[in-house]
């Protein structure tokens, strides 16, 4: 199992808006159809790149486990092109088309280049508006862990009087949550099943869940989602706000890569969208 007393620092990145221009539209129809899109650097294997939108560079020497500022673009089909920070478009290791409805939007870079498994998953954010925005926040998965089996991710509840509230109601009447998808640990405290099963190239469908703290796990899948934890996360959701948790690195880091790049241990790290 992995040591995961370094696994405790929260990165939360993102969140502020690049405008890259919109032609000739109106301000009106520019709003009715803005997408927000970010990039995310969760390739183990791949050095600090650079991003291009339709042939323009519209991030520059993104690293790994990096997410960028949100760029404020029309809603349309773009170029999307990734390549090593300052080899040019030309060295591009991802280069695809990808189309982008009225939203937010990660573009995450996931899988490996050393074996051609480097591959664009792009999510879909959604953001909680209306009576529940400051009680509720959304939270989601994304499994980016090349060498990482199906995950759970369960949610121990740190606040007290939420606690209270759990073990005293029907959860459908706390936050709509099945009860098998509640139990209480031996300190009494409510834990939460976020994620089931989550396998590699795939994200989470986006969860609703109490604003208030939590200590994030991740295991390995079991069907009882009991499995060992391999990391662990206090975090702060706040009300009102997305959480995309990108699951990324190794369980077993390749040495050579190591040797090249760094630490590429596996790690959680976060985007927020409001």
């Amino acid at each position: 199992m992995i040591d995961t007393s370094r696994r405790t620092a929260l990165k939360v990145l993102g969140g502020s808006a690049l405008a890259l221009g919109a032609g000739s539209q109106t301000v009106a129809a520019q709003q009715q159809q803005t997408v927000r899109a970010r990039a995310v650097h969760a390739s183990p294997d791949a050095p600090a790149v650079d991003v291009y939108i339709d042939g323009d560079a519209a991030v520059e020497g993104l690293e790994f486990q990096d997410v960028s500022p949100y760029l404020s673009v029309p809603a349309g089909t773009y170029q999307v092109a990734i390549a090593p920070a300052g080899a040019g478009e030309d060295q591009a290791v991802i280069d695809q088309e990808v189309s982008l409805e009225k939203g937010n939007y990660s573009l995450a870079a996931i899988g490996q280049v050393s074996d051609g498994s480097i591959q664009p998953l792009v999510t879909r954010t959604p953001v909680i508006h209306g009576q529940a925005e400051q009680a509720l926040a959304v939270a989601q998965a994304v499994h980016a862990a090349p060498d990482a089996p199906p995950v759970d991710v369960t949610a121990v509840v740190e606040d007290e009087q939420l606690n209270r509230q759990l073990r005293m109601l029907p959860p459908e009447l706390v936050m709509g949550i099945p009860e098998s998808q509640l139990r209480f640990t031996d300190e009494d405290q409510a834990e939460l099943t976020l994620i089931d099963g989550l396998s590699f190239g795939n994200a989470s469908d986006p969860l609703p869940v109490p604003a208030t703290e939590y200590t994030l796990q991740i295991r390995a899948a079991t069907p009882s989602n009991d499995g060992d934890v391999v990391a662990s996360v206090p975090v702060a959701l706040d009300g009102g706000v997305s959480y995309t948790a990108f699951a990324s690195g190794y369980l077993e880091p390749p040495q050579e890569i190591v040797d090249e790049l760094g630490n590429r241990d596996f790690e959680l790290f976060f985007g927020t969208t409001e």
